[in-house]
This record gives C-alpha cells, structure tokens and sequence, in this order.
C-alpha cells in the first residue's frame, strides 16, 4: 500500500473529501491521434471511500470534480458493475484495452530491460495508432516498477503478473495491437468535455491501465 500511495502523491493529483474519507488520484494522460498530439486529460485510479461512509455520495462528488475540468476524463471499470456505475455517471465512450492473456508462463527471456528502453517502443506503437491514449514516461516507470514490485516481470511486448486465482502469469501487451485481426479487447470508459472530431472508438487504443 505505501508503494502505491507514495507514487499518488508523487506522480498524481489526489482529490479527497473529508466527510466521506473518500479520494481518488488522477493521473496525466495524452490523446493522439495519427501521431499528432491532441489533448490532455486525465485517468482516474483508485476511487474508494471509508466503509462506513459508502453509498452517501461522496465518490460521486468527486467523480463530479474531477470531470469538471480537463478536457477529457479516462478511467477502467473492471467490473460489470462498476461499468454501469461510471457509464451512469458521465463516462460514456468506450475505449478499447487489449485483453490480457493468462499463460503458464510469459516464453522469452525474463531479463528485465530498462523503463526507458520500453517506453520508447511503448510510444513509437502508440503513435502508431488512430487513436492512443498515451501515459508519460514517469507513469509507465511507476506500471514497471509495481510489476516488478507484485513478482512480475517483462517479456516485451507484455508486462506479466502473478495470477492471484491461478496458476501461472496475467500478461497485459504493452505494444503490438490495434490490428482488426478478432483479437479480444476490455472496455475502458471516457468523458470528452472537448469533443474529438472523427473519434472511433473501434480504433482507439489504451494500453496498460493502472488496476
């Protein structure tokens, strides 16, 4: 937990209501399209609210805060229900996150290459993309360094996790999709308070939520 909430307070900015001992980081996140920049927004991680003080609003109130003010608002429901709670909510353009593989193991060598090293293919595949949101380079260190801090490792194109249900690794593609070739996606949701002229959400890509 302190890895975690060290890198909120470093790396984000923390909405929190004192009355419901709720809070929320947002994290800077970039919009391409085509290689070219178009906007900056932000992707909401960790929204909770103390037990005692849930179902009374204040998760909404900042939802409501933090949709208030940059020109978009990303964030990845991973859940059904937390899917209807933020679509509900305002969140209403799907976005599309390469569905991670469950594998016995991740083949290839596990020596782990340098964070810079894989944010420059990282974002060369991105701007490759029609539409890439696309994190900063302190960002993805902190992706790499909870994957290595979790027992992870990184076999490019994917980081791969200890599966906590089964046996062998999660590994979530950090490069390589974007082709309609029938792979799998998940579904992240957005607020654009700046409307993207020719946004589709079938050639969008995010890569690497921080779940």
């Amino acid at each position: 937990a302190a890895f975690v909430t060290d890198h909120c307070l470093e790396l984000g900015t923390v909405l929190y209501h004192p009355g419901g001992m709720s809070f929320l980081t947002l994290f800077p996140i970039t919009l391409y399209h085509r290689n070219k920049r178009i906007m900056a927004g932000v992707c909401v991680y960790g929204l909770a609210t103390h037990p005692l003080q849930q179902n009374k609003g204040f998760g909404s109130l900042l939802l409501a805060r933090a949709l208030a003010g940059p020109p978009f608002v990303l964030l990845y429901p991973a859940t059904e229900d937390l899917q209807k709670y933020y679509l509900k909510r305002g969140f209403d353009t799907p976005v599309r996150i390469p569905a991670p593989l469950m594998m016995s193991d991740c083949k290839g060598p596990h020596g782990q290459a340098r964070s810079g090293e894989l944010y420059a293919t990282y974002k060369d595949d991105a701007l490759r993309q029609e539409f890439a949101f696309l994190w900063p380079l302190p960002i993805f260190n902190f992706a790499f360094q909870e994957c290595l801090f979790r027992g992870g490792y990184v076999v490019p194109p994917r980081f791969c996790y200890p599966s906590e249900t089964d046996p062998g690794v999660v590994c979530k593609l950090f490069k390589g999709a974007g082709k309609k070739d029938g792979s799998s996606y998940l579904r992240a949701l957005a607020h654009f308070n700046v409307p993207v002229p020719g946004f589709c959400s079938d050639d969008s890509i995010f890569y690497l939520p921080l779940d």
